[in-house]
Order: structure tokens, then C-alpha cells, then sequence
């Protein structure tokens, strides 16, 4: 994927996607809420921030950051297929744009 996606067009998408997302969240760089489920923004930054970030799954909560800084999280159900969420994640998370360009 090349073209860039706002935060609410990027879970649009990713649920369209994959069924099993039961809830998802976009995180500015420093990690407010810009669109989806505030509630799991918490959850989200814990993650990204564990020492365990390299590995982006932890139970049914994945997350990866986008190349801007911002994040994308996503809550699973129990019969997910994970390495595909994951791929559809990081689809996401590289076309995903949570700082606005400034223009020249």
C-alpha cells in the first residue's frame, strides 16, 4: 500500500479488513487519541513503551507504530488469525500519517 491514510480512514479500513478487530486506536506521536477507541489508548501506549515492544503482540492487543511516530493499535477476538491481523496491521501502520505535513 502507498497511499497515505488518515487516522479514521486507516481503522475504517483495517476493520473492513479483518472481522476479528473488536475495537482499535490511532495514537498521535505522543500517544494522545486521534481517532478509534480511547479507551484502549492506555493499554495501547503501555505496550509500545514495554520492553517487550519488538514482539507487537501481547494477548489479543497488537500494536506498531507508524513511520511518523504515531501508532495503530488493535483488540482481537479469540479466533483470530494473528499473523494475518498482524500483516493487516503493519499495512496500516506504513501507510498510516498521524502528523499533518506542513507545506513549503
Amino acid at each position: 500500500m502507498t497511499a497515505s491514510l488518515t487516522p479514521a480512514l486507516a481503522l475504517a479500513y483495517l476493520q473492513e479488513l479483518s472481522l476479528d478487530v473488536r475495537a482499535a486506536v490511532v495514537l498521535d506521536p505522543g500517544g494522545r487519541p486521534l481517532a478509534g477507541d480511547a479507551d484502549l489508548a492506555s493499554r495501547a501506549r503501555a505496550l509500545l513503551e514495554s520492553p517487550d515492544a519488538s514482539s507487537p503482540s501481547a494477548g489479543s492487543l497488537l500494536a506498531l507504530r507508524a513511520p511518523d511516530g504515531g501508532a495503530i493499535a488493535v483488540l482481537t477476538g479469540p479466533r483470530a488469525l494473528i499473523s494475518l491481523v498482524e500483516h493487516d496491521l503493519a499495512e496500516m501502520a506504513n501507510a498510516l500519517v498521524t502528523v499533518p505535513e506542513t507545506g513549503v
